[in-house]
């Protein structure tokens, strides 16, 4: 096999073995932040001078000093453009048109989501007062109002319309709207459905979520939809806060797993029936076009789009016989969603998807190396040793992901399950287990007559109820940690994992120290945040 895109540096008195893709994500993601606290905090340009150490540290550790050069030249191109991207989006999402006042609104729905008393519909493809407009509206309505409406219907609606120009509020900014360019929100006093959307993606999406409250109860119809669309405003309150609380809701959440799994489905049809035949480049088409329209279904979501990349950049890997490396493809997936929507960077769901992804690249086998130690694993053809590998394995992954994904919970939600663990151990494996069959059957059934429905998602409604008997019957809110936040002693974290990791190439010895002297300042920088 071929050494993988990064260049591997370990030698030569190198302190990082230097990945081009990840690297060049990195500084673009830097000149958004940068960006963001020029605009919004008056940051000044001399906080510049805090990337010299980067620059010094990539011309001290090249052996080529013409290369190191233009690394450094590269870079900073990087930064630039992060800084002009997100100028350019914040500029584009508060500039134009404005409205103040009552209007007809037409538009195609894009997501519905239903509360107590109330709806809250998405609206895309957007023409206000008879003008077209760029940009989403978010509207409000009474629930009695929006239950004939579905999504994927081309709606008239009459009410106050307000632009939301402002990109900053009391509790910070708010990324979900810039990024989705929902530019304007309306409270709605009349509605009238007047056709369907022509959009594949939202037709599929539909018909799909159609079929599930045809063929399940509505509790298992809205945990399906969930699972297989991250739609999850059908579910209870109550149910999903303790799904939260349990430290799984991720598995609702479009991403890595999911993407994963069909992936894997493809790879099994590809080896194991007669599509085995296909050219390369028809398999690699096929699989693209499937993580493709699947992400378009789900509405590609940073998760999303991140997941697909990383497998499409995977499989084209493996047909070429290129060994792949997961931070490069995690940059590489990363750096086109921020070329797309710099405001990505700041939205949770972004946050969360990558901090995971990085976190298992960069810790995911020194912790397997722990683990093998703790669970005494060896090498072997029994299957005692087999379980106890996969169990490892699995152990070290899902801590990885957890402790890359720790400040970022604590910061937004204010807690840390302690049943996570536990919970992942159980859930992961059976929903990586049993996705790629139930989304399979669901869009069986969504080809067919509804009445063919109740049959074909029989058994999962079943499961599914027994399932979330446990979630029914146990308080996962309690223990966590809770009351404690990161703020900037996250940077001195991340730092120290990295430092723990084998990224770093010092001798054991001068990581754990570092690792050591890093996590203490984390613990001085946290205290002093929270006291």
């Amino acid at each position: 096999m071929k050494k993988s895109g990064a260049v591997e540096n370990s030698a030569g008195g190198k302190l990082f073995n230097f990945r081009p893709v990840l690297f060049s994500a990195a500084f673009f993601a830097l000149g958004i932040a940068f960006a963001y606290g020029r605009r919004y905090f008056g940051l000044s340009f001399w906080w510049l001078a805090a990337g010299i150490p980067a620059f010094v540290l990539a011309l001290l550790f090249s052996a080529a000093k013409r290369k190191a050069a233009a690394v450094c030249a590269a870079l900073a191109l990087c930064f630039a453009l992060g800084t002009l991207g997100f100028s350019a989006e914040i500029s584009a999402f508060t500039e134009g048109s404005r409205y103040s006042g009552e209007y007809a609104v037409t538009g195609t729905v894009a997501e519905k989501k239903e509360y107590d008393k109330i709806s809250v519909l998405l609206l895309e493809n957007v023409t206000i007062g008879g003008t077209k407009e760029q940009g989403k509206i978010n509207a409000t309505l009474p629930a009695s109002l929006s239950a004939s409406v579905a999504v994927a219907d081309k709606v008239t609606v009459f009410g106050k319309v307000e632009t939301n120009t402002e990109a900053f509020d009391d509790y910070g900014f708010r990324a979900e709207e810039v990024s989705g360019r929902v530019r304007f929100q309306i409270d709605v006093s009349s509605l009238t459905v007047t056709g369907k959307s022509k959009n594949p993606f939202l037709a599929v999406r539909s018909r799909l979520v159609e079929t599930l409250y045809a063929g399940m109860d509505e509790e298992s119809a809205a945990v399906t939809c969930a699972l297989l669309t991250g739609d999850t405003s059908g579910i209870e309150s109550g149910l999903l806060e303790n799904v939260r609380r349990g430290g799984i809701a991720h598995i609702f959440a479009v991403s890595g797993l999911h993407i994963g799994a069909l992936y894997a489905f493809c790879l099994f049809l590809f080896r194991k029936t007669k599509l085995s035949a296909c050219p390369r480049g028809i398999k690699f088409f096929l699989v693209a076009a499937l993580l493709f329209f699947y992400g378009g279904v789900c509405g590609f979501s940073p998760s999303v789009v991140r997941a697909c990349v990383m497998c499409i950049v995977l499989y084209a890997h493996m047909l070429i016989g290129v060994k792949s490396d997961l931070l490069e493809s995690a940059g590489l997936a990363a750096l086109l969603l921020l070329l797309v929507r710099p405001s990505f960077l700041f939205e949770v769901g972004f946050q969360l998807s990558f901090a995971a992804c990085l976190s298992i690249g960069v810790l995911s086998r020194p912790l397997k190396r722990l683990s093998f130690k703790i669970f005494k694993v060896k090498e072997g053809p029994y299957l005692g040793e087999r379980v106890k590998k996969s169990v490892a394995s699995f152990v070290s992954v899902s801590l990885a992901a957890q402790l890359g994904t720790a400040p970022v919970l604590l910061d937004t939600f204010g807690y840390i399950s302690l049943w996570s663990l536990l919970l992942n151990g159980v859930f992961v494996p059976l929903v990586g287990a049993v996705f790629a069959g139930l989304l399979a059957i669901a869009f069986v059934a969504a080809m067919l007559p509804l009445a063919a429905a109740p049959v074909l998602l029989y058994v999962p409604s079943v499961l599914w109820s027994a399932v979330l008997l446990v979630f029914h019957a146990f308080d996962f809110s309690l223990p966590a940690i809770q009351g404690w936040r990161f703020g900037r002693g996250a940077v001195l974290y991340y730092a120290a994992l990295c430092a723990a990791s084998d990224k770093i190439n010092l001798s054991a010895k001068a990581r754990g120290v570092s690792a050591l002297l890093l996590a203490a300042g984390t613990v001085l920088a946290v205290v002093g945040i929270n006291l």
